[in-house]
């Protein structure tokens, strides 16, 4: 089997665990499973979805070294995530946590094909569930992971173009069964791009707010009993369908505003705007080492900590239709 990556280019898959979890209903899925919470429709710019991502993720995984049983793990560790992703946090979560998929994971593979699958190849789908046994796949923040990396190489993709992506992408290496830089540059493009992606994007006024609005008409939805909690176990697509031709005045004028725009003022009696401050500390492989790139640069580290406290601020808005 073939897959053409936008970030990787085309890759050839040969392992029948792989391919079968590929070819499953639970990654199948992720196709109608929007990465950043938004299909495309509702969204200002071009978006992914978590299938792309997790293929990616065992790619990458794979190109850096990691054995079958983290490419296994890479490619299912996103088949919890429900319909329009992280807006689920807004619903019944904590949006400054994000954690909704990670709490529901192992009862979420329980249940499914994926499942049956590691059985059948012999391997322990709950050794595979404790992302904990995977440190190229995910690490707790600021530090470098495959997780981390694929989902924000492949934004930047989208947003920058191949030739920064790959500056960043051709210089990572695992040392110490860790994912660092072999230079400083390419760690503090990727440093200051991931920023980036944080303040223009994941945690944005224009993003929280778009965040805010579909919370609010899912929450209508189920109130009205439109849907039922149910629903988030499938895809987005069924939703939308009823959103769309439901008849509730309060649902069509927040698909309206995601569809045709809205302005963003600020305004102390208005609605608060919560986010999660995401960042990167690349380390940098050095002299049989590695260091931590706000040790040896100033400017990033400030940077940091400016984004940190100013990402602890109420901001209180009003989402105006245009």
């Amino acid at each position: 089997m073939e897959i053409k990556d936008r970030v990787y280019g085309v890759q050839k898959i040969e392992e029948n665990v792989i391919l079968d979890l590929i070819n499953s209903n639970s990654l199948k899925r992720l196709k109608d499973i929007s990465q950043l919470g938004m299909p495309d429709t509702y969204l200002s710019f071009p978006g992914f979805s978590r299938y792309e991502h997790s293929l990616g993720t065992m790619i990458l995984l794979k190109k850096l070294g990691a054995t079958l049983e983290e490419q296994v793990a890479g490619l299912l560790h996103d088949i919890s995530h429900t319909p329009f992703s992280h807006v689920i946090d807004w619903v019944v979560g904590d949006p400054t946590k994000e954690d909704y998929q990670d709490k529901i994971f192992q009862e979420f593979l329980e249940k499914s094909d994926a499942f049956d699958i590691l059985n059948q190849h012999g391997l322990n789908p709950y050794f595979i569930s404790d992302l904990n046994n995977f440190k190229l796949l995910e690490r707790d923040a600021p530090k470098l992971c495959v997780d981390r990396l694929d989902y924000s190489l492949r934004q930047l993709r989208i947003e920058k173009g191949k030739e920064l992506t790959d500056k960043i992408l051709n210089d990572l290496c695992v040392y110490d069964n860790q994912i660092m830089f072999k230079n400083f540059k390419p760690a503090k493009l990727f440093g200051d791009s991931y920023m980036g992606l944080q303040k223009s994007s994941w945690a944005g006024d224009e993003m929280r707010s778009r965040y805010h609005i579909l919370s609010e008409t899912l929450k209508e939805a189920l109130n009205k009993n439109l849907i039922d909690f149910s629903f988030f176990n499938g895809t987005e697509k069924p939703i939308l369908e009823i959103l769309n031709n439901s008849n509730n005045e309060f649902i069509l004028l927040n698909l309206s505003m995601l569809k045709n725009g809205f302005s963003v003022i600020e305004d102390n009696e208005g609605i608060e705007l919560k986010k999660k401050f995401r960042y990167v500390d690349p380390e940098i492989k050095v002299n049989g080492g590695f260091v931590c790139l706000s040790e040896i640069c100033k400017d990033y580290k400030k940077t940091v900590e400016y984004e940190k406290e100013r990402n602890k601020e109420v901001k209180k808005v009003k989402i105006i239709p245009v």
